[in-house]
């Protein structure tokens, strides 16, 4: 058996056809001055610059401002006091003791007379139980016809109702009792004749003159004088009322 030649091997395994150099490889020695020829003969060193230290941008951080809670005080509602308003008495009339001004009794009936044209009411004592009526009676129309008055109604036991209901300018009480009674304050009959020279005295916004009962006049004729002052300042009052 014969031997394989290298170009037989390479035959067999289709390698062929080989490479073959055209010439010889250069050597190590010339390729490295070939080298050296490149490299220039003064090589000049530059530092590198020197190295940069990064910069960092401050880092600013929020400030947050504390929440301040509001402090609300308790709402202390202040304590009221009930007000207590003193009980004020009526001060005393006009020359009049002040343990003589008493609360009045329920109103007690009286007797209502109305002149013609119904302009005057005339409120009198209830019926006075006497020996001499006829001669009360009697003073009693002399003293209306004495201001130019007669009277077609009397009424025996009225009251503040029955007088209400008329539709008179002026009322003229006579008597201790019927004042009392009409007004609402126990006094006598000089106090209120007092009391009526100082200020005007109104019974549901109508003038009211206080005089004495026919009955007492008979008994005191001294108070027969005051009596025609308090019948003309009646008069006086009613004209005026008129005119208005």
């Amino acid at each position: 058996m014969s031997l394989m030649t290298r170009e037989d091997v390479l035959r067999e395994l289709e390698l062929l056809p080989v490479w073959q150099l055209k010439g010889q490889l250069p050597s190590i020695k010339s390729s490295i001055q070939n080298v050296t020829a490149l490299t220039p003969e003064s090589e000049t060193f530059v530092e590198p610059p020197p190295p940069v230290s990064p910069q960092f941008e401050p880092v600013i951080e929020p400030v947050i401002e504390p929440v301040i809670e509001p402090v609300i005080e308790p709402v202390i509602e202040p304590v009221i006091e009930p007000v207590i308003e003193p009980v004020v008495e009526p001060a005393p009339l006009d020359n009049q003791r002040e343990e003589d001004v008493v609360v009045a009794t329920p109103a007690e009936p009286f007797r209502l007379l109305i002149n013609d044209d119904a302009t005057v009411a005339f409120v009198l004592d209830s019926a006075i139980e006497s020996s001499n009526a006829q001669d009360i009676e009697t003073l009693l129309s002399n003293m209306l016809k004495a201001i130019n008055m007669k009277c077609h109604i009397d009424i025996p036991n009225a009251n503040v109702d029955t007088l209400n209901e008329q539709a008179v300018k002026l009322v003229m009480v006579m008597g201790e009792s019927a004042a009392n009674s009409l007004l609402g304050q126990l006094q006598a009959v000089e106090d209120w004749r007092n009391v009526q020279s100082a200020n005007p005295i109104f019974y549901q916004n109508l003038p009211v003159i206080v005089t004495y009962h026919p009955a007492f006049l008979l008994s005191n004729a001294s108070y027969k004088a005051k009596a025609w002052a308090d019948l003309c300042t009646a008069k006086r009052i009613l004209q005026n009322l008129l005119i208005q």
